[in-house]
């Protein structure tokens, strides 16, 4: 799922250039070619360093030239920086790569993580942070505004690999805010523990023609040294990849940078829901501002990022699993918001069977959907199978299905997509588990039953449900 108000400017993070990645000393070796300093020929470094080759900008500049361009426009904003305490900074290592291919980002890879203590791989969360493991399996829903109606998206750790975690996103793209209809997406990336030890850079977004991996950066997580700089020095540098489309050059990679502050000196309650039960998290609160190093990218934009971003993040406070619960960017209400948490359990679940057997009732969260749609997402596989194992063990049992949703759209738009979704939940259960049909019935009530207000993301991600209630 990485999943915005930032529209295209912000659909994500890395088109990361043919620059490969071994144990991150491309980021030193190319800011040494930056400044003119690499004195072995470009050809050599390209192969023995397999970073891209910077003889030419994608303009057709020199590098001598492209230099002055990076340092003109880091003179642009010095004293800015200075102000916000950010200080004199080197060249971007990132600037001015070319757009990615296939074959470029099919050569980027992890560095070997010799260390045998991971950063989140202790058996238990503390019992502070609400008891969130960092599993294989873990779903985190994100969500956002726009004013067609809230966009979720998931983002699930598929695998841990001995020098990566395997993250799957999948949510909707949108060409444009003013559509009122996106397009479906999915895409993997692979996060490298070495920068989940260490990173100090993070990327929101996803999209397929991304490469796998976006080094110097995490998604959904903050690197254990940033959080540690957050609980004991009460402040981090944070730095925001993401790209601007440019005519001449393609996808242009760039950096924001800020140094956050953590507002509260204690946590602060969070609201989320967690295995369909709504609760609060321990979160730390931290706040700054973002500024765009490169001009270009500030004179692309179209004054979207040519001013200092107002920046605001939640990190759920568990060094075994700092989740970025939210983070937010004063420019067109951006925000990536996580609204529901749905944790692995390491033996078959049979919460829905348990609260039909005494209540008569459950209230699913787990089932998702596509963006206004009534397509049901594969993430919701584990909560389908659960019901049809329960349908299975008692025969005799009739089930309910009732489809509810938020007020964005209106009454008449918000029934009929209710009832649709539950219509979708029983021929799932048909189709995929031989369910009988005559054992199903279903109905929608739309905005008309809501169990939160519907004026915050979260207390619309809880309207937004799924009901289960037996004859």
């Amino acid at each position: 799922m990485i999943w915005t108000g930032l529209a295209i400017l912000l659909l994500g993070g890395a088109t990361l250039a043919g620059l490969v990645y071994e144990g991150h000393r491309v980021k030193d070796k190319v800011r040494e070619f930056t400044r003119g300093e690499n004195s072995s020929d470009p050809k050599t470094t390209q192969q023995n360093e397999r970073q891209p080759s910077k003889d030419k900008t994608p303009g057709g500049a020199s590098k001598n030239a492209a230099a002055d361009q990076v340092a003109k426009a880091l003179d642009d904003i010095g004293g800015l920086m200075d102000r916000i305490g950010l200080g004199d900074r080197p060249p971007d290592p990132y600037e001015d790569l070319p757009t990615v291919t296939t074959s470029d980002a099919n050569k980027l890879t992890c560095p070997q993580f010799g260390s045998s203590v991971r950063p989140f791989m202790t058996k238990n969360s503390s019992a502070q942070s609400g008891g969130i493991p960092f599993r294989e399996g873990l779903v985190l829903t994100a969500a956002w505004g726009r004013k067609f109606g809230d966009v979720e998206s998931t983002s699930t750790i598929v695998s841990i690999k001995p020098d990566f975690v395997e993250m799957a996103n999948s949510g909707t793209y949108f060409k444009s805010d003013n559509d009122a209809v996106g397009e479906p997406n999915s895409m993997k990336r692979d996060v490298c523990w070495q920068d989940l030890q260490n990173a100090h850079g993070y990327i929101t977004s996803y999209k397929r023609s991304y490469p796998l991996i976006a080094p110097e950066t995490t998604t959904s997580f903050l690197s254990a040294d940033v959080f540690r700089d957050l609980k004991t020095q009460r402040k981090t540098n944070l730095r925001y990849l993401l790209y601007y489309p440019s005519d001449e050059d393609g996808q242009h990679l760039h950096w924001q940078e800020a140094e956050l502050t953590r507002v509260e000196s204690a946590d602060v309650p969070y609201a989320v829901i967690v295995n369909d039960e709504p609760t609060t998290l321990p979160a730390i609160h931290a706040t700054g501002t973002m500024l765009t190093i490169d001009k270009k990218a500030r004179e692309l934009s179209k004054g979207l990022i040519d001013q200092p971003l107002p920046t605001e993040l939640y990190v759920l406070d568990d060094p075994n699993n700092p989740i970025v619960l939210l983070y937010r960017m004063d420019i067109r209400n951006f925000r990536i918001q996580v609204v529901r948490i749905a944790i692995p359990s390491e033996k078959p679940e049979t919460k829905i069977e348990e609260e039909l057997a005494k209540t008569k009732k459950a209230v699913v969260y787990g089932i998702y959907f596509d963006y206004n749609s009534d397509q049901i997402k594969k993430e919701s596989e584990p909560v389908l199978l659960e019901i049809a194992e329960a349908m299975k063990k008692y025969p005799d049992w009739k089930l309910t299905v009732d489809g509810h949703t938020d007020n964005i759209g209106g009454d008449a738009y918000n029934l009929d997509l209710s009832k649709r979704r539950a219509a979708a939940v029983k021929q799932a259960l048909v189709d995929r588990f031989q369910i009988r049909g005559d054992r199903l019935v279903t109905d929608g009530f739309g905005m008309r039953r809501p169990v939160d207000r519907n004026d915050t993301l979260e207390g619309r991600a809880r309207n937004r449900r799924v009901e289960i209630s037996r004859e």
